[in-house]
């Protein structure tokens, strides 16, 4: 095949890893069987992605993949070497030895598929062939490779166009405060009370018997990591108990009153703990928390100026304590307008303590025109929310699940972002369980961030291992997180294209055509 065919091949090929980019946007976040998910979105009615319904890539998935991630050796035996790569048989244009083979052993099925005795049938030197190109197969022509493009912020911003001597992606740093150990919250010791009544509370749920539900252990805690309003609420419907008929899944992360509901009725030990918490915590004072949110937007962190001024979105995964934050600040600052950006009809305008209920579309305009500087969100506003005009963020607690982090701070680390500099705090309370789960990632992180593009969910497990107690088997699952990306190797990287070669590709008739057309 002439070289400027190959070239116009090659930019049918782009343009299918464009399009396959664009349905494979959000990154894998749980589980590598997600990119398994993804890519059999698009082997729909195209077998040329995974392969026909026979494919090992579609019926022995987890091998597949654990194949690609290197959890195991491609087999010894040629035969099964060959059950991977027959179908979908790689396609010429992916490398000229292919191409070459293909030639030799005849067209494949609909362009896409060999059958098993194809091998058997093959002349010595044939298979020869297919063992030698068996070795570099799973590195460089398997499924995954081809169709998964990984692009980290990091990767763009610091990759220079050479048509524009400018890096792809304007780089935008986080200055991270709070990360410290002697940045920690520290616990009154009236309020340390308060918090080992809860941790007792959660110790008295573990011991049933056929409980099976860290999330139920643990919901306390999570609470009054929070705010003090957020434990005392959970606490007295717990007690009550009354079920928020308001409750929404985007406000408060998960369904907990659904689950809560499993718990009743509490047993004697249970609800003594549960008094004794709600006994400590009204003798607690006031909320460590919102008294350090104050002071950084109004002072400052660590020398910066205040973070008002900048703009900031203070960040939790409860309504509650979002409502409460918003409505003290309100009050301390009576000529400050406070948004709360949170889901089902709950967001809302504040004003010297009385609020208005809005349209969220209110909060995104007024950001957008700078006519709010301050908004409070739960984690309805950490997706799909563009507030790149405020430069200042305040996580008032850790999300136990850790893909969260990623997606708020990325409301204001984006483009458009005037500033090269934006500041993140993360609050914790020192001794608390997100204390202890922070010092055990610390030393880890990176190269756990490194490999996902941000942290994988299964680090929730930790959390709710470490609010049980158990440092050694969170270790275990911390290093259990593999630090090598298996996608990385290939397309980490942003390759010249001759467009004048591909005239033809980009004309704007063929290209309405193509996209037109089925897959």
């Amino acid at each position: 095949m002439s070289g400027s065919a190959y070239a116009v091949r090659n930019c049918w090929r782009k343009a299918t890893l464009v399009r396959a980019e664009l349905v494979a946007a959000t990154p894998v976040q749980i589980d590598p069987i997600e990119a398994f998910d993804l890519l059999d979105a698009l082997n729909l009615q195209n077998d040329s992605v995974l392969g026909s319904i026979w494919s090992p890539w579609i019926t022995r998935e987890r091998e597949g993949l654990d194949l690609v991630a290197g959890g195991q050796l491609l087999p010894d035996s040629l035969a099964e070497r060959w059950e991977w790569m027959r179908d979908p048989f790689p396609p010429a244009l992916e490398d000229r030895a292919f191409d070459q083979l293909r030639s030799r052993l005849g067209p494949p099925i609909n362009g896409v598929r060999y059958l098993p005795e194809v091998l058997t049938n093959a002349r010595r030197p044939d298979q020869d062939r297919i063992r030698s190109l068996s070795e570099s197969f799973l590195q460089d022509q398997n499924p995954y490779i081809r169709h998964i493009v990984r692009r980290t912020r990091d990767f763009l911003e610091n990759k220079i166009d050479e048509s524009t001597g400018e890096p792809y992606l304007p780089k935008v740093r986080v200055r991270l405060f709070g990360e410290a150990e002697d940045q920690s919250v520290p616990l009154p010791s009236t309020l340390a009370d308060a918090y080992e009544a809860a941790e007792e509370f959660c110790n008295e749920v573990g011991k049933r018997p056929n409980l099976n539900s860290g999330f139920l252990e643990t919901m306390l805690l999570r609470r009054v990591g929070s705010t003090i309003i957020a434990g005392k609420l959970t606490a007295q419907r717990m007690l009550g108990p009354q079920r928020d008929e308001d409750a929404s899944e985007d406000d408060i992360g998960e369904a907990d009153d659904e689950r809560v509901s499993s718990l009743y009725p509490l047993l004697a030990r249970e609800e003594e703990k549960l008094h004794l918490f709600l006994t400590r915590l009204e003798n607690s004072g006031d909320d460590p928390k919102y008294r350090e949110v104050e002071r950084i937007l109004l002072q400052g962190a660590e020398g910066t100026e205040p973070w008002l001024d900048l703009g900031c979105i203070v960040f939790s995964q409860f309504f509650e304590s979002a409502e409460w934050i918003a409505e003290r600040l309100s009050r301390r600052l009576p000529d400050e307008t406070v948004s709360v950006y949170a889901g089902s009809g709950r967001s809302r305008l504040y004003r010297a303590g009385v609020y208005t209920p809005i349209n969220r579309e209110v909060i995104k305009t007024g950001v957008r025109d700078g006519s709010l500087r301050l908004v409070i969100g739960t984690d309805a506003a950490s997706e799909g929310l563009n507030l790149q005009r405020l430069g200042t963020l305040i996580n008032l607690d850790l999300p136990w699940n850790p893909t969260r982090l990623e997606q708020r701070k990325g409301r204001i680390q984006r483009i458009g972002q005037s500033r090269d500099t934006v500041y993140v705090y993360n609050m914790r309370y020192r001794g608390s369980v997100e204390d202890r789960v922070h010092q055990l990632l610390s030393q880890r992180l990176a190269a756990i961030s490194g490999m996902f593009g941000q942290l994988p969910d299964t680090l929730e497990d930790v959390w709710v291992t470490m609010a049980q107690k158990g440092t050694k088997e969170a270790l275990q699952k911390i290093d259990e997180v593999p630090t090598a990306h298996p996608f990385q190797l290939r397309y980490d990287r942003i390759s010249n294209v001759d467009w004048e070669s591909c005239s033809e590709v980009l004309d704007s008739g063929v290209q309405l055509q193509m996209l037109a057309g089925g897959w």
